[in-house]
């Protein structure tokens, strides 16, 4: 499955993948509230969302690690705020952050994606220029 036909705007803010079943924002935390997030910021976006019944759901969640690795092809380009290239699915709104936070964490650091490179690693939770993309479990 290619990442064309793999990951399908919903055209209601949201992305299927069809090989995982996960429900992605087809925006991430920039695009939303123009505005950076720290790890323990990040979660509380997150609870915002679910009480806002973000897109019509209550059950947005920070991304596994595993997950949001997935969504990383190097052979693709959207562009990013600030003109970077980031190597997601057509799919995904163009204009986000570079990277994105993930789990697992512990009580200093959690994981930090890089659309960019393709590299996760441990970034110190009071890292204050953090991102987030939105995922849920369930297609509606």
């Amino acid at each position: 499955m290619n990442n064309e036909t793999r990951f399908v705007d919903q055209k209601n803010g949201m992305v299927l993948d069809n090989e995982s079943g996960l429900i992605w924002a087809r925006e991430d935390s920039w695009a939303i509230a123009q505005d950076w997030l720290t790890f323990q910021e990040a979660l509380s976006f997150v609870d915002d969302l679910n009480k806002k019944d973000y897109l019509g759901f209550h059950d947005w969640r920070i991304a596994e690690r595993e997950e949001i690795e997935k969504l990383y092809f190097p052979e693709n380009i959207i562009i990013g705020r600030s003109k970077q290239e980031l190597h997601l699915a057509p799919a995904f709104a163009p204009g986000g952050g570079n990277s994105s936070w993930c789990l697992p964490f512990d009580q200093q650091a959690a994981f930090y994606f890089n659309y960019g490179s393709g590299i996760a690693q441990g970034f110190d939770q009071d890292f204050s220029q953090g991102y987030i993309r939105p995922v849920r479990l369930y297609p509606d």
